[in-house]
C-alpha cells in the first residue's frame, strides 16, 4: 500500500490567486488520496470501492491535483452537516469524524462515503463517475493552520486530442478523459467546529434541478451558516428584489429610475465597511413612504425565504464584489438597442409616439465622447 505523503518544504501552490479571504489554500498538501467509482444505482451501474491509496505522486501531478481540487473553492459561504433532529444522525458528518480520526482506516471511511453516495445515485439524470476522497494538510482557516478532508466527483468526460510521432509520420490520437480545468463537484471540510458540524465549502458545476440536489442535500446533507457572507449576499438580493419588483406594485416608477436606484444601491454597498438599515434607508431610498414599505418588505422577506438578516453588521467585501454583477444598469429596448444609465436620472425621458405606436426614450447629454 502507497500513501502520497510530501514533504512540507515541496509544494507552495502558488498558482493560486490569494483572496482576503477566512480560508487560504495557498499552502496545502495533499496527504491522501483514494480514488472510486460511483455509478447511478437507479440506472443499474456499477459500484467499484478501492482498496488502496493512490500511489506516490511528482511535484508536477499533485500541483495540477491542488489546482484541480481547490481553485474552485473561493467564496465565504460556509456551511454546516446538520440534521432536523440530531448532528449523530448525519451520516457523511460521522463519516467525516472517522476520517479525520487517525486511529481510523481512511480508506474504509473513504469506502462508507462512497456507499452512501451510490445510495443517493438514483436521480435518472445522476452521471456515474470518479469519487475523490482527498485529506489536505496545511490549509489555513480563520488564521489556524489545520487539516481538511475533500470530497470531489468528476462526471463530465470530454474528448482530446493528441498528435503523436509514428514511424516518422504525425498522426491524430483521440482520447476520453477529465477536464482538469472544470471541477464537477466537490466540498471542503475544515477541521474546525467539529461539534457544530464543521465548516464546509460546496462546489457544484450543476447547481439546478433536482439531480442538483442530491450532492449538497441527500448525500451531504449541510446547511448555510450565517456570515457576514452571508448577510452581505441576502442584502443585497432583498435589496435588488425590492427595487425590481415591489417598488413597481407600490409606486408609480419607470424602469431608468429603478436602474438609478439599482446604482445608488451598489455604490452604498461598494462605499461602506459595514451596512446598516437605518444608513441604507435614509442614503438610498430616502423618500419616507418608499422606507417604510421597504421596512414592512424586509421583514416579509427574511420570514418568506427563511434567512437572517441583522439591521446591522460588517460587510463582506468578497459578497459585494460578487453580487454587483446582478446590479445592472442597463437599458434592453427590444432587440436593436441598449442604454447604460450611470447618472442623473433627469437626463432620460421617457414618452410615447401615438403615431407610430412605440415608446422612446429622450436623452440629453453636453457632449459625445
Amino acid at each position: 500500500m502507497i500513501t502520497a505523503n510530501y514533504d512540507s518544504s515541496l509544494v507552495s501552490f502558488a498558482t493560486i490567486q490569494k483572496l482576503n479571504t477566512m480560508h487560504d489554500f495557498s499552502a496545502a498538501q495533499i496527504k491522501k488520496i483514494v480514488i472510486h467509482y460511483v455509478g447511478n444505482k437507479a440506472n443499474e451501474e456499477r459500484l467499484t470501492l478501492s482498496e488502496h491509496h493512490l500511489r506516490s505522486l511528482t511535484i508536477e501531478e499533485e500541483e495540477l491535483l491542488l489546482k484541480y481540487f481547490l481553485k474552485p473553492f473561493q467564496s465565504e459561504e460556509y456551511t454546516a452537516f446538520h440534521h432536523h433532529s440530531d448532528l449523530e444522525l448525519n451520516e457523511s458528518y460521522n463519516y467525516i469524524n472517522e476520517l479525520f480520526l487517525t486511529s481510523v482506516n481512511f480508506i474504509e471511511a473513504s469506502q462508507k462515503l462512497g456507499k452512501h453516495l451510490y445510495a443517493h445515485s438514483i436521480h435518472p439524470r445522476i452521471k456515474a463517475g470518479e469519487f475523490y476522497v482527498v485529506h489536505f494538510s496545511d490549509v489555513v482557516l480563520d488564521g489556524e493552520m489545520i487539516e481538511a478532508v475533500g470530497l470531489f466527483k468528476s462526471e463530465q468526460k470530454n474528448v482530446f486530442m493528441n498528435v503523436r510521432n509514428a514511424d516518422e509520420r504525425l498522426e491524430l490520437q483521440f482520447d476520453q478523459g477529465i477536464d482538469i480545468r472544470k471541477l464537477d463537484k466537490g466540498c471542503i471540510i475544515f477541521n474546525q467546529s467539529a461539534d457544530d458540524g464543521y465548516k464546509v465549502l460546496i462546489h457544484d458545476q450543476l447547481s439546478k434541478g433536482e439531480e442538483a440536489q442530491y450532492w449538497k442535500e441527500d448525500f451531504l446533507g449541510v446547511a448555510s451558516i450565517s456570515t457576514e457572507y452571508t448577510m452581505t449576499k441576502e442584502y443585497m438580493t432583498m435589496c435588488k428584489s425590492f427595487v425590481m419588483e415591489e417598488m413597481p406594485q407600490a409606486f408609480d416608477i419607470d424602469r431608468a429610475s429603478q436602474i438609478q436606484m439599482l446604482n445608488r444601491s451598489s455604490g452604498y454597498f461598494t462605499e461602506r465597511d459595514e451596512i446598516d438599515s437605518t444608513d441604507f434607508a435614509q442614503t438610498v431610498l430616502e423618500q419616507p413612504e418608499i422606507i417604510e414599505t421597504f421596512n414592512v418588505y424586509k421583514e416579509r422577506y427574511k420570514e418568506e425565504q427563511n434567512v437572517e438578516i441583522e439591521d446591522h453588521f460588517e460587510s463582506s467585501k468578497q459578497a459585494v464584489k460578487s453580487g454587483k454583477k446582478f446590479f445592472k444598469s442597463v437599458l434592453k429596448l427590444d432587440k436593436n438597442f441598449h442604454i447604460y444609465v450611470h447618472g442623473n436620472p433627469d437626463n432620460i425621458e421617457q414618452g410615447y409616439d401615438a403615431e407610430r405606436g412605440l415608446k422612446f426614450y429622450k436623452v440629453f447629454y453636453k457632449e459625445e465622447k
